[in-house]
């Protein structure tokens, strides 16, 4: 199967905030010590960072293919470099008049983020036309396009780029897979963006979402089984094709649902391997990555869930 991820790009910057004041209140001054408290830079974006995964994991011959605008200055240059490194397609990304804006990660003494926007007065969020899909490829049956609501902004000539776009390459046959990723503190969730964030839900075939703030935002239900039952509502209602639907909510260290609309068993609950985490930055874009690089090699939706759930623990674990 091919796998092409619509979405964001940007730069990280990592901020080892709650590092630092631990060093601090230890006394520990060594020079080893604040080397390694520098603020980081990387490439970044929520849909940039489940492609690399799936490159990282995936042959020469099965890269993923990257749509997203890019400017190329010396910074989106960095980002296509970094993105080309790990083993993803950059064909599909189409050059745009503004640079790639800088997201800021600040983590506390457990690793956990603060996620902060900084966009330049030379740079902008990603904004879709339907030129974005020029270069991309007409997705044959079995294919899976991705992306998640980091590509959704209150535009709403960005939104139905995006919407046209999925729409057309699940009629020639694409299976469609959604992540919520709300990150309603930097883009707000109301109007333009929760209305067509709903039309992306109703269109998928799969839908993944995490933790009890993304699902009360969502579906007005904090506890996975009851977000999970209103998602499934939304995503069966207006379609009568009888394609299978699946809603995947994950909650930190419990166990994973998986909920589908077709096969013997409706629910099926997936332990998480218990790990110690060094940070959890990136653990449900690495999840994602895995998931959808397990599920194009032609496992089980609950393989390649058990697959991607022990990924995550080893990447938050510093273990991969």
């Amino acid at each position: 199967m091919n796998v092409i991820c619509v979405g964001d790009l940007c730069c990280d910057l990592i901020v080892p905030y709650g590092g630092m004041r631990s060093a601090l209140a230890r006394g520990d001054f060594s020079k080893e010590t604040a080397d390694s408290m520098l603020v980081r830079m990387q490439c970044g974006g929520s849909v940039a960072n489940v492609a690399r995964n799936i490159g990282k994991l995936s042959d020469s011959e099965s890269r993923p293919r990257f749509i997203t605008p890019l400017k190329l200055d010396e910074l989106g240059l960095y980002l296509e470099g970094e993105m080309e490194k790990a083993g993803v397609d950059m064909s599909g990304a189409v050059p745009c008049d503004r640079s790639n804006m800088y997201c800021i990660a600040v983590l506390d003494e457990s690793g956990e983020r603060t996620m902060f926007c900084f966009v330049p007065p030379w740079a902008d969020y990603p904004h879709f036309t339907a030129d974005s899909f020029r270069n991309a490829p007409k997705a044959e049956r079995g294919d899976i396009v991705f992306t998640s609501g980091m590509a959704f902004l209150d535009d709403a000539a960005n939104n139905a780029a995006v919407l046209t776009f999925f729409k057309e390459q699940k009629e020639h046959g694409a299976t469609v897979i959604f992540d919520l990723n709300v990150r309603a503190e930097s883009y707000g969730y109301a109007g333009e963006r929760k209305a067509s964030m709903e039309q992306m839900i109703a269109m998928s075939d799969l839908v993944l979402g995490s933790g009890s703030d993304e699902f009360s935002q969502v579906t007005g239900h904090p506890g996975q089984m009851a977000a999970a039952e209103v998602l499934m509502d939304r995503m069966c209602g207006k379609d009568r094709s009888g394609q299978p639907k699946t809603v995947i909510a994950r909650d930190g260290a419990d166990p994973i649902l998986v909920m589908s609309s077709s096969g013997q068993q409706r629910d099926t609950w997936i332990p998480v391997r218990p790990v110690k985490p060094v940070s959890t930055l990136g653990a449900g874009d690495a999840f994602d990555g895995a998931f959808i690089h397990a599920l194009s090699g032609g496992s089980t939706v609950q393989e390649a869930t058990r697959a991607a759930s022990d990924y995550a623990g080893r990447v938050i674990s510093g273990q991969a």
